[in-house]
């Protein structure tokens, strides 16, 4: 008899160490994920401000972004295939970001900041159209996410 309730006593404590074992790796899991959105978050800044960063430090390029966004058709081979690359790389990063928010490591008030962003340089006919041309180059869901804005804004 003690025996057989000596082993019930070790049962119990047993279980009850699971159910902590079980709390703790609940809390990891969570605070890992919380550290992997704010590395994303922090990755997702740095990225947009070394997107940015030419259009503010550089009043070359500037002009240069003023003038093909107005008047593409007067740029030279070189400056259009400036423009491409300047629009790849704004696009792909939309890209990323949407990947991101889907993926649950961007918050929605985030990617919904981004969106913005993103919507109001579709309102450019430049960016639009070069998006239009070169879809293909980007995930379906962002080809989604951006046919929907350029329809909207058309209305």
């Amino acid at each position: 008899m003690k025996l057989e309730y000596i082993a019930r006593i070790a049962e119990i404590i047993s279980s009850v160490a699971v159910v902590v074992s079980l709390m703790y790796v609940s809390m990891q899991v969570r605070q890992n994920t919380r550290a992997l959105r704010a590395t994303t978050h922090n990755a997702v800044t740095a990225n947009s401000v070394a997107i940015l960063a030419p259009m503010h430090t550089h009043p070359e390029f500037t002009v240069y972004l003023v003038r093909m966004q107005s008047d593409p058709e007067s740029a030279t081979p070189a400056e259009k295939l400036r423009f491409h690359i300047t629009m790849l790389s704004a696009y792909r990063h939309s890209d990323n970001l949407y990947y991101q928010f889907r993926n649950g490591m961007l918050e929605r008030e985030m990617w919904d900041s981004y969106d913005r962003t993103m919507t109001s340089w579709l309102a450019n006919p430049a960016w639009r159209d070069w998006f239009v041309r070169n879809a293909t180059c980007f995930s379906d869901s962002l080809q989604a996410v951006i046919r929907q804005r350029v329809s909207a804004s058309a209305t």
